[in-house]
């Protein structure tokens, strides 16, 4: 695949302008905020009117990605069992959570926000539970996926008001086409819950990810930039997790089959406890933003993986190398014992 990053020159499609450090873009009404610091070599979009001085954040403000856990969330009865598993089962690891794409890691998930300058592809690939806005998906010029075998990336369409996750994304320059093996659109303005939870507020919202959504699956750069991660984030699990689910996923990867309570299930949430002050641990600047958030709004396992990580923006697939300035390790101060984390109790919905 040739390399392909936001706001690059060659293809004669519009591009960002940034002059004497001010951005000012239109498009379809939703408009950058003039005179804003020029952050990357894409368009960021506008913040909510609600709160200028934040990153853009999906869903209803009282839904369960954005809702903080409180103090006294019921906690899982087999919390401890779980944590030791996290600790010390196979391909446990450093036995802490680990942040992907910090450093050389290619793990880290790309984050596009789509111009209606920008084309839009029949996306085909997918077998099975096809969104149909993948019929007719904005991908900005010059996006690519993750450069590993997920070949993972998130796509913010604002015109549309969906966010979009891809996973064995692949861009056919011969073609001008793209194929993915996965697929998930969910709906800006909902509560961002898949529709087969039975909650969702908007049946538009579906897809192969069992529940995940492309507005959780990684940290953003800009938001950790602005000080606050204000939503719960996915994790994926080094050791193996059970073969069932819990809310608010609708399916799991896990292999594991047996009813050993220490194996979690695909979508419980777990959090930095609130009685750890942070501020003792001598935290990278960034991390620490993220352990906040941790703390705040804890993660939810929504996925398996070779080690039990939170995906950061992937800032060099988009062509603006490598912004992180912090270790996969960043985080391990904080391993998963009692002493600094709790895991909630299964499905426990703080939004309800």
């Amino acid at each position: 695949m040739i390399a392909r990053h936001a706001g690059s020159a060659g293809s004669g499609r519009l591009r960002v302008a940034v002059i004497l450090g001010a951005v000012a873009v239109a498009f379809a009404g939703v408009a950058m905020v003039a005179g804003a610091e020029d952050r990357s070599a894409r368009d960021v979009p506008s913040p909510g009117p609600a709160n200028p001085e934040s990153f853009y954040r999906a869903f209803d403000s009282g839904s369960w990605w954005n809702t903080p856990l409180p103090n006294d969330a019921p906690m899982h009865s087999a919390g401890a069992e779980i944590l030791d598993y996290l600790r010390t089962g196979a391909q446990s690891r450093e036995g802490c959570l680990l942040l992907a794409g910090a450093g050389e890691s290619r793990w880290g998930q790309p984050i596009y926000w789509a111009r209606p300058s920008d084309p839009v592809y029949d996306v085909t690939g997918l077998e099975h539970d096809r969104p149909p806005e993948l019929a007719r998906l904005r991908i900005p010029t010059d996006a690519q996926p993750a450069d590993n075998s997920d070949d993972t990336m998130t796509i913010y369409d604002l015109r549309e008001r969906y966010v979009v996750a891809l996973t064995g994304a692949e861009y056919d320059e011969d073609d001008d086409s793209w194929t993915a093996r996965g697929g998930t659109v969910t709906y800006l303005d909902s509560n961002g819950l898949h529709v087969a939870t039975g909650l969702s507020d908007d049946r538009r919202n579906r897809g192969t990810h069992r529940g995940n959504n492309g507005a959780t699956m990684a940290v953003a750069w800009e938001e950790v930039r602005e000080g606050a991660v204000r939503h719960v984030l996915k994790v994926a699990s080094g050791p193996e997790v059970a073969n069932r689910h819990v809310f608010p996923m609708v399916g799991s990867d896990g292999d594991y089959e047996g009813k050993n309570p220490r194996v979690p299930p695909q979508g419980l949430r777990m959090r930095i406890k609130p009685s750890v002050d942070l501020g003792e641990f001598e935290l990278n600047p960034d991390a620490l933003v993220i352990a906040r958030a941790l703390q705040r709004y804890g993660f939810y396992i929504g996925d398996s993986g070779g080690r039990t990580s939170l995906k950061l923006e992937n800032t060099v697939a988009e062509g603006r190398g490598q912004l992180w300035n912090l270790r996969d390790d960043a985080l391990c101060s904080l391993p998963f014992t009692t002493d600094y984390w709790d895991v909630v109790a299964e499905g426990y919905d703080p939004s309800r």
